[in-house]
Formats: C-alpha cells, structure tokens, sequence
C-alpha cells in the first residue's frame, strides 16, 4: 500500500511521456513547453511536501494523506477536461499537490516503524515495488495513444488516485500517537525546519539526493523526444525501452538487498553512485564520437538508470536517519528540497532543445555533485555518530 501511495507520482508522470509529442501537436506547443507541464508537477510536488510535513505532524499520517489524495483525484480530473496549455499547467500542479501526500506520509509511516538499517531495506523493497509504475505506466499510456487521445491517460490516473484513497480509508492505521503530535503554529514550523536545516548530515544528504532526482528527471523529460523524435520509434515502442529500465532497477535493487546484508547503507550507497557516474562516461563519449547506435545508447542508458536500485533506497535512508524528531517536517523537507531542485534543473535544460548528449552529461555531472555531497554528509556523521 506505501509502494502505490509512493507510485502516484511516478504513475502522473511515466504514464504522460509517450503523449508528449502528441500533446505538443494538440494544443500547438514546442516539446519545451510541454517539458514544463513536467516541470510544474515538480514544482507541485516540492511545494505539497512542504505543505504536508506539519500537517503530518500535528494531525497524524492517516487524515492529511486522505486530504492530499483527493486532491489528486480533482487535479486529474482538470486535467483530463482541459483544452489549453495553460488549464494543463494548473491542472497538473494541483495534481502534483495532491501526489505529494503520498510520498511524504510514506517515509514519515517507514521512520515511524523501523531503524535505520531496516530502514534502508524497506525503503529498497518499496523502490523495487514502486518501480511497477514505470514499468506498466509508459505502456499503458502508449497502449491508451492507440485506441484514445491523450485526456485519456488522465482519466485512468483520475481512477488510480480513487483506488489509492479507498485502499488508505480502509487499510492504513495510524503510526504517530497522539502524545508525538506537535502543536500546528508558525512558530513551532519554522522552528523544526530550521532544526532540520541546521542538522549538516541531513542538509548534504537531502542535497545529494537532489542532484540524483534531478538527472532521473532530465532523462524522464529528455528520453521521449530522444527516441521518438530523433531514433524515430513510436510511443509504444519507447514504453518498452522505458519499461526495460525500470526492469533494471529492480534486478539492481535485488543485489542491492543483497549487498545490505553484508554492508552499511552508506558503502553500497557510494558503488551505486561510482557505477552511475562510470556508466555515463561511457555513453558521453560514444555520443561524442559519433559510434553510438538505438541499441548502444538505449542500454548504456539503461545500465545507468538502472544503478538507481543501488543508490535512491540508501540514499532515502541515510537522509532520514540524521533527522532530529518530527519525521513528517523531515519528511517533507526532504521532498521540497529534492523536487524544486529538480525542478530548477529541468526548466533550466527545458530552454535548449535535447541533444543525444543531454541525458549522459547530466548523469556524470549530477552524480559528481551527489558523490561529492554525500562525502561531506558523512563526514559531518562521522564527528557526531557513527555513520548507519
């Protein structure tokens, strides 16, 4: 059930790629503009979770999740009745308002329940089973392009967004009692944000997994215009692509478990980074020497993608280990600071037009950062407590 509260928002988004080609061609927009659709969800999802971490906080996990996911539900709605550019941008940030409910009151429920290192476990499991989404989702879109048009695709997340509010009603029990339940005041928010920020593990930490959301939205928003537009393959056959890479990442994910069972988060956390990093050099360089084909690039990029099973699970768990009480304020924090940072990135990139050699460079130089900042983070948890 957290897997599919935590896969609303890869669902809104892997279920929409196919469509964008189609979705420039209806309303007349450049794919620039149609990346932005995208970028606004991110945005909606950074702001939501900022939105809910005091929410959780104050009124427990079960109510503001109800709340987020009927917002949901009305935001696909709009989304799937609107005719302009413009009715899409506000549709799918209220969307992305409501999707974020579900990722923030998951990790909030994980931290209410377990340790770190079965923390990080979990959080693995969870990454693997939320990887359903991409797999079935781009598929699903691209199988809805052939038999409807692309108002469609909303109507279905409309439907998922209701199944996910019943499956909350009726399945999940509250994880924060009363007596944990902070006060709802600006003082009391501002102040557990700021004990949030003031925590250098934490803030790294967030940081690192930022820059890691922000080169798997790159190549979310990048890949459809890649392999349609410039490979010459059709929505469906770009699903199967997308799907093979989520397949990846849940075999990466497997040995990841694995590995957990010998190693702390953080070593396995860093193989997974170094492999991301080394996998992409590979690909930039056939890129910029001309010897890259459909399959070459299509599997280098795959290869890459699919380290994430190694990396995001580990990552979550080491941010939220160095949190300082309130998991949702945590939580949530982490979420603000991860998807407007991605957010920033993909509108920054959305004023080029993509290139074969966009996605490849944003793995390295993202995956640098991220190194970089996560060696600082543990450090930093290193001087105070032992690194999980």
């Amino acid at each position: 059930m957290l897997a599919s509260l935590s896969a609303l928002s890869a669902a809104a988004v892997d279920m929409y790629l196919p469509a964008f080609p189609t979705v420039a061609s209806s309303l007349g927009i450049t794919a620039g503009q149609v990346q932005q659709t995208l970028t606004v969800f991110l945005i909606g999802l950074g702001v939501g979770q900022g939105l809910y971490g005091p929410l959780l906080d104050r009124f427990g996990r079960r109510i503001p999740l109800l709340i987020g996911l009927s917002l949901f539900v009305l935001g696909s709605l709009a989304a799937a009745l609107t005719t302009s550019f413009e009715g899409l941008l506000v549709a799918r940030f209220l969307q992305a308002i409501g999707a974020a409910a579900g990722a923030v009151a998951s990790r909030a429920v994980v931290t209410d329940t377990c340790d770190t290192h079965s923390s990080a476990r979990i959080y693995s499991m969870l990454m693997q089973m939320m990887m359903i989404a991409p797999i079935t989702a781009p598929m699903l879109g691209g199988l809805i392009l052939l038999y409807g048009e692309w108002h469609l695709i909303f109507w279905v997340l409309a439907f998922f967004g209701s199944a996910c509010w019943l499956f909350t009603a009726r399945l999940l029990p509250e994880t924060l009692s009363v007596e944990r339940r902070v006060p709802l005041s600006t003082h009391s928010i501002v102040r557990n944000y700021a004990l949030q920020l003031r925590n250098p593990s934490f803030f790294f930490y967030t940081l690192a997994s930022g820059c890691i959301f922000g080169s798997l939205f790159l190549y979310v928003t990048t890949s459809p215009f890649v392999f349609i537009s410039m490979f010459g393959l059709t929505p469906t056959q770009f699903s199967y692509i997308f799907a093979s890479n989520a397949i990846g990442m849940i075999v990466i994910g497997q040995i990841n478990l694995r590995l957990l069972k010998y190693y702390g988060a953080a070593r396995v956390l860093f193989i997974g980074i170094s492999c991301f990093i080394g996998i992409g050099v590979v690909l930039l360089s056939l890129v910029q020497l001309e010897r890259i084909a459909l399959w070459s690039y299509s599997l280098l990029l795959g290869l890459s993608v699919a380290m994430l099973g190694m990396i995001l699970g580990n990552l979550t768990a080491l941010t939220m280990a160095h949190t300082q009480q309130h998991a949702g304020i945590a939580s949530a924090l982490m979420g603000l600071m991860q998807f407007l940072l991605a957010a920033m990135i993909g509108f920054l990139v959305s004023l080029t037009a993509p290139t074969l050699s966009t996605v490849p460079l944003a793995l390295i130089v993202f995956g640098v950062l991220s190194l970089s900042l996560c060696g600082v983070a543990r450090r930093f948890a290193r001087q105070a407590t032992p690194d999980p």
